[in-house]
C-alpha cells in the first residue's frame, strides 16, 4: 500500500483509508498530527468496503486500541487485521491528519 493521508477539519468521522487485510504479517503505521486543539480516536472496522452497499458511516467502527482519546500528535503501529482505518474527531478547532502506511509489496 502506498502511503495516505487522511485529513479532518472540524468534528465527525474522516474519510476512510481502505487496507489489505490478507498482509501477512498485518503492519500499519500511523501518525497522527494536529494543528491547533482537538480530542479524535482512531478507528478500525472490518466491514468491507468493496462489498456493494458499503457505507462508512453505518459501518461497525472499533477504537485502535493506543489511539484513544487522543489530544495531542501520536504515533504507532497498529496489528490488528482489519480492512479500512478512520479518524473521528470529537472536537476540534483546527485540523487533524493522520499519516498511514501499510507494509507489504508495493
Amino acid at each position: 500500500m502506498q502511503y495516505k493521508a487522511l485529513t479532518k477539519t472540524g468534528t465527525g468521522r474522516s474519510g476512510i483509508c481502505v487496507l489489505d487485510d490478507f498482509q501477512t504479517p498485518f503492519n500499519v503505521g500511523i501518525a497522527v498530527s494536529i494543528s491547533a486543539t482537538a480530542t479524535f480516536t482512531v478507528e478500525y472496522s472490518l466491514d468491507d468496503p468493496n462489498a456493494a452497499g458499503y457505507s462508512p458511516s453505518t459501518a461497525a467502527w472499533f477504537v485502535a486500541p493506543g489511539f484513544t482519546s487522543g489530544s495531542a500528535a501520536i504515533a504507532g503501529a497498529f496489528t490488528i487485521p482489519c480492512r479500512a482505518i478512520c479518524v473521528n474527531v470529537s472536537a476540534n478547532t483546527g485540523t487533524v491528519t493522520a499519516n498511514i502506511v501499510q507494509a507489504g509489496p508495493a
